[in-house]
């Protein structure tokens, strides 16, 4: 077709090319199984810039795909069975997962009694630092050597840093003394509260 009478030729070419891609795209959605699940997992392959805007296409198998994808309207059998191979890889990885802590979270059980001071070797799984207006609340969640979940909430950064002022990590060993503040359960699993800890050695990663 003649683009001699029309104003923005460029703007028609690129608006023709829109729809030609966006045909091919319903076309391929159509008679394409799991086309929703491979779509989705496209996203990985673009690439934006601070503001959000798309700059274009990872350096990647994804990122081709991605280009293929919304550069021609579609994906091939072979490429669409690449990528839905990837897809149930990282679901089968998600359940085994699952299923592993589902049986860890079974074993685990509450340390102590109530009101009992104890001393207890704990490695640090992560902080949570809460800033509020009475200043900030640290969640310390942590487990024995037996797996069992240690929490305390509290204003205390005796177990956030060393009398040195370095601050503790994610796998640091600590020796503790604490009282049994309560016995709870979070999502089906049994936790030990403590409360006014005291760090009396530490083992840093």
């Amino acid at each position: 077709m003649s683009t001699a009478h029309i104003e923005n030729p460029v703007a028609y070419e690129n608006a023709v090319k829109r729809y030609i891609i966006g045909n091919a795209q319903k076309t391929w959605r159509k008679i394409t199984p799991r086309a929703d699940e491979i779509e989705s997992a496209l996203v990985v392959g673009l690439v934006y810039n601070d503001r959000g805007d798309f700059k274009g296409y990872s350096d990647d198998f994804m990122g081709k795909m991605a280009y293929s994808f919304y550069f021609f309207g579609k994906l091939s059998p072979k490429q669409c069975e690449a990528i839905l191979k990837g897809i149930d890889a990282r679901a089968a990885r998600r359940a085994e997962w699952a299923d592993k802590k589902a049986a860890l979270d079974a074993t685990r059980e509450h340390i102590g009694t109530v009101g009992e001071k104890v001393t207890l070797t704990l490695t640090v799984g992560h902080v949570v630092v809460l800033e509020g207006s009475y200043g900030t609340t640290f969640i310390y969640i942590m487990e024995d050597a037996d797996q069992n979940t240690v929490i305390y909430k509290g204003t205390s950064t005796a177990v956030l840093f060393t009398p040195e002022g370095i601050a503790r990590g994610k796998g640091d060993t600590l020796t503790i003394t604490a009282t049994i503040k309560e016995h709870g359960v979070r999502n089906g699993v049994k936790q030990t509260v403590i409360q006014r800890p005291k760090v009396t050695a530490t083992k840093q990663v």
